[in-house]
């Protein structure tokens, strides 16, 4: 824990600097993933997510993200709670860095494709239980009290690709109704997966966005140039529906680390999500608020989970 103050220092000087440095506009997006954004309300399994990122009109993005995972009871004393057959208690915290571009394709600018870096820490070191029993003490509730048991420090890396293809339903005049289609990989030391998705969205003027991505399943690039282009002033406003597979190879939640002795549990290898949302945008600024449902992560989970998040972009 001693060192989460001073890593999370570095990354958000990291992103101040970056954004000092470019002379074009760049677009900040705050996103907030948690169970409580959910009418379960249950406080459990992936359980908080928090991205902070930062995106330069020439391709590059920074970001800094925290993860928090704990297990279906956080109330009981860590003697005997979690069993081993239940989540481990455990968080991440890490830096991401990137490069992505929107692809011409005989005029048409139609596909997205990103690359990003992200290395960290797992364990004590990434402040999982100081922000989650900070934040139960703010709001009045119990803290969790078996942090404990958490995964031990680890340094993390991975290397995230990812490709979106946009199709338009209503041609170019209209722009109310689109179809993204989306791949993932992801390779390294904290996730090893691929994710294949697709979102339907309808509304006004798609054109403004690439669609709602999530913190832990996909990279941080939001091209600044479709929230700052001609006749991009107005309100906009859509609903989408979104589902995606996920097919496992590892997730430290899951599995535990990778060189260190750690608790885990018998991992799922194929995760399904389905997910409902809206987004409203006001010249360049949006808000978005999702919900999603998400088959076992683990043989022994307690059925589906619930997971809900808002995200703020601003263009500055």
């Amino acid at each position: 824990m001693s060192f989460a103050r001073p890593f999370a220092l570095l990354c958000f000087t990291g992103l101040a600097s970056a954004a000092e440095a470019a002379d074009t506009p760049w677009v900040v997006a705050v996103t907030e993933e948690n169970d409580k954004f959910t009418p379960t309300n249950k406080d459990r399994y992936y359980t908080q997510g928090l991205k902070v990122s930062v995106n330069r009109d020439d391709g590059v993005f920074f970001s800094v993200t925290q993860e928090i995972n704990t297990p279906s009871d956080t109330l009981n004393p860590p003697s005997v709670s979690p069993p081993f057959t239940d989540l481990p208690y455990s968080g991440a915290l890490y830096f991401g860095y990137g490069y992505g571009r929107v692809l011409e394709r005989g005029g048409r600018r139609d596909s997205l494709f990103s690359v990003e870096a992200k290395f960290g820490v797992i364990g004590p070191a990434a402040g999982g239980e100081t922000v989650q029993n900070k934040f139960h003490d703010l709001i009045g509730t119990p803290q969790a009290v078996g942090w404990g048991t958490q995964l031990p420090n680890e340094l993390l890396f991975n290397l995230d690709g990812e490709f979106r293809h946009r199709f338009d339903l209503d041609g170019p005049d209209k722009d109310t109704r689109d179809l993204i289609a989306r791949a993932v990989l992801q390779l390294g030391t904290m996730r090893t997966e691929a994710i294949f998705g697709a979102q339907f969205r309808w509304g006004s003027d798609l054109g403004r966005s690439w669609g709602h991505t999530y913190i832990r399943h996909s990279n941080g690039y939001d091209p600044s140039s479709d929230l700052r282009g001609p006749g991009k002033d107005g309100f906009a406003f859509w609903g989408f529906a979104d589902t995606q597979v996920e097919v496992v190879v590892r997730n430290y939640a899951t599995d535990g680390t990778n060189f260190r002795d750690s608790r885990g549990v018998v991992r799922s290898p194929i995760v399904l999500q389905a997910a409902l949302g809206f987004t409203a945008q006001v010249s360049s600024c949006s808000l978005t608020y999702f919900c999603a449902a998400r088959t076992k992560e683990f043989e022994t989970q307690d059925g589906f989970h619930l997971i809900g998040g808002l995200k703020g972009q601003f263009l500055f």
